[in-house]
């Protein structure tokens, strides 16, 4: 019965994106994007290929596989790797960039699609990012004994895989991956306390991602010459409410200089953020020619704020006074000293960040100002808190060779 269900559930909200597509650009572009999907599978692969195949979600998911898709490729040149996508976010960003030799989006969790798709793909084996799980799919991969890994991975035990009446559709599913790799240990924990075996702890891929941005050359002659010499905060991912208490802790500080990346681009927030700052401030794509009246770099394009943080000594990372805390892993991995807002409960490392003493929430600028004051005062507390950052992020580092380890593993 909940297979009927689940199925009615999935083609429903097939047809809901159809009709969201007329009005929701988002929408479209998912729809559009799986038109002729088949058959340009089936002109794409050779059944004699050597794929391996990786799902994320969206953009946030792959960027976990990155590092061991990359690692794959070097050991196992002859390969190819395929890489989907649910959603157009991710598609959007990696599919010219070189990452895999395959990018499509992934068909409709049917089972008339599953086959389709491994049909034409025929793949040697498959890798499902965090938590990506689609029981048709899965079902149809196990049919076939193609390795199926999920890593690195991360479940609680409120989610509703372990409670009824999902429970009795998703465990039998999950107890029978050939390999679940999880982020921490109370994801073994929940995993075996609902007699899922399978599992392994390999902590989170994403710290070796973020040692790879910051290890990876890069030269920006604007962001250079504002920041040279200069006490600079960047504020990664910002919203309305952080920018307001940024705001507020510049005019306080005039030895201060801040680049901030906004969450929204488009034109109107861009002129909205410099209304905000004022004089003082410039957008990235006009930058003055001569920088020493500008105290603020407003980021009105995409692709930078990873490389960002290599231009400042501390960071506030937007999102915590709305859904929920962006990427804070990106700024730590530089040795940043982290500020954010009380929302951060989706991601287990602001929390660790906040334990191990260079992470700081806060609530109002007064907050802000609070912490900042003394490291713009003292070098040397900068510095020892820059440390912590980077101490952090090395030892949490290593959830790679693991993963490539147990596909290695899985392969033979």
């Amino acid at each position: 019965m909940y297979q009927l269900l689940y199925n009615l559930g999935i083609r429903s909200y097939g047809a809901s994106i159809k009709i969201a597509q007329h009005f929701n650009d988002k929408a479209k572009s998912w729809v559009t994007g799986r038109n002729g999907l088949f058959k340009k599978l089936e002109e794409t692969f050779n059944q004699k290929d050597e794929t391996l195949w990786f799902h994320a979600a969206s953009l946030g998911e792959a960027e976990q596989g990155v590092p061991v898709m990359q690692q794959l490729k070097k050991e196992f040149p002859q390969k190819k790797i395929l890489l989907t996508f649910f959603s157009p976010s991710g598609m959007d960003h990696y599919k010219n960039n070189g990452l895999a030799d395959y990018i499509f989006y992934l068909p409709l969790d049917t089972t008339g699609n599953a086959k389709k798709f491994l049909n034409a793909v025929n793949p040697e084996l498959a890798f499902f990012i965090k938590y990506e799980i689609w029981p048709n799919f899965f079902k149809q991969i196990q049919k076939r004994n193609v390795p199926l890994i999920i890593a690195p991975a991360i479940f609680r035990a409120d989610q509703f895989y372990f409670k009824a009446p999902h429970s009795n559709f998703f465990l039998p599913i999950l107890k029978k991956v050939n390999s679940i790799l999880v982020q921490d240990e109370n994801s073994k924990k929940v995993l075996t306390i609902n007699g899922i075996t399978n599992v392994d702890v390999c902590g989170d891929s994403r710290f070796d991602r973020v040692k790879q941005n910051v290890a990876a050359p890069f030269e920006n002659s604007v962001l250079e010459q504002f920041s040279k010499n200069q006490k600079v905060l960047i504020g990664g991912s910002t919203w309305s409410p952080g920018e307001t208490i940024l705001k507020e802790v510049l005019d306080q500080n005039p030895e201060l200089k801040m680049i901030i990346a906004p969450h929204d681009i488009k034109p109107e927030n861009i002129q909205r953020i410099l209304k905000l700052f004022g004089s003082q401030a410039f957008a990235y794509s006009k930058p003055p020619s001569d920088f020493e009246n500008y105290r603020v770099c407003i980021i009105d394009n995409i692709g930078l704020l990873s490389r960002l943080y290599r231009f400042g000594q501390m960071a506030y990372i937007g999102g915590a006074f709305g859904k929920g805390i962006h990427n804070s892993l990106e700024a730590a991995a530089y040795g940043l000293p982290l500020f954010f807002g009380p929302n951060h409960s989706s991601f287990i490392e602001p929390a660790e960040m906040i334990t191990e003493g260079f992470a700081f929430e806060i609530k109002d600028a007064a907050d802000l100002q609070q912490f900042i004051r003394p490291l713009l005062e003292n070098e040397d507390q900068l510095k020892h808190l820059q440390r912590k950052a980077l101490q952090y992020v090395d030892r949490k580092a290593g959830a790679v060779k693991m993963i490539v380890e147990e596909v290695k593993t899985l392969l033979t």
